[in-house]
């Protein structure tokens, strides 16, 4: 029981990064090239940016895109740390709402690795995503006009991580 119950928690989060589960964003493994993508549906993206337990500064260069369904869209964030030490930390992700998790695709985020700043240090990071056209066939997301990409940077737990950052 103890087994299963440690393994639960990765598992969980592999099957919702597969399936968009619980609003989870996918990471394409491709982009729309070849796609039949003639749709004119317009859907606002807005972008939530949080930190937890980071001393970060943590913004979206604009608060929200209107994006083309099926076209390859661009935003950047600004992160700095505040701290006189450096930190190591990885951005967690999540899509409102839940139902367009399996829609929006991204093919370039820096929530995929943990992300090291120097004390004082700045970072304009990009995200390259898409929303994928499938999300035009069901009822459930055909008509959803407004989606929110929200991100949380929490501090690494990765112990090599970690070392980095206090050498």
């Amino acid at each position: 029981m103890g087994g299963l119950a440690y393994a639960s928690v990765p598992l969980y989060r592999a099957f919702c990064n597969a399936t968009g589960f619980n609003g989870t964003a996918r990471k394409a493994k491709a982009t729309l090239a070849g796609i039949h993508t003639d749709s004119n549906s317009i859907v606002r993206v807005r972008f939530d940016t949080n930190t937890n337990g980071v001393p970060w500064s943590f913004r979206p260069e604009k608060k929200y895109v209107d994006t083309r369904v099926g076209k390859t869209a661009l935003i950047y964030f600004t992160v700095k740390n505040n701290a006189n030490h450096p930190i190591t930390a990885r951005a967690t992700y999540n899509v409102l709402p839940d139902t367009m998790g399996p829609y929006f695709m991204k093919t370039q985020c820096f929530c995929f690795q943990d992300m090291t700043l120097q004390a004082g240090e700045s970072l304009k990071i990009p995200v390259v995503y898409f929303l994928d056209p499938k999300l035009m066939t069901n009822t459930d997301t055909q008509s959803v006009g407004d989606v929110t990409l929200s991100y949380t940077f929490f501090e690494s737990k990765d112990p090599k991580a970690n070392a980095k950052t206090a050498s």
